[in-house]
């Protein structure tokens, strides 16, 4: 059943509906505060905005990196299923 969930992450209040957990889209709003003040504290004249795109690309690119990893992993685990396959033949 989908939720309507009010999200304040860095000063910003967003309304959220989804059919996630609540707890699970607070702890990613967590999640991505924390990112976001390390980034705007790690760097004395960043502003808000640029710590929440670097914030995006961050979690873009690990996301792209993990997707590639799966799809390595996965042919990983077809070949050796072929392999497995050809040997009991």
């Amino acid at each position: 059943m989908k939720q309507k969930i009010t999200l304040v992450v860095s000063g910003i209040m967003i309304n959220i509906v989804t059919e996630n957990d609540p707890d699970y889209v607070r702890g990613l709003g967590r999640l991505l505060e924390n990112r976001i003040s390390d980034l705007v504290i790690s760097s004395s004249n960043r502003q808000k905005n640029e710590a929440l795109l670097l914030c995006a690309l961050d979690y873009l690119d690990e996301r792209n990196k993990l997707k590639e990893e799966n799809e390595k992993l996965k042919k990983e685990i077809e070949s050796l299923k072929n392999r497995n396959i050809g040997d009991t033949i």
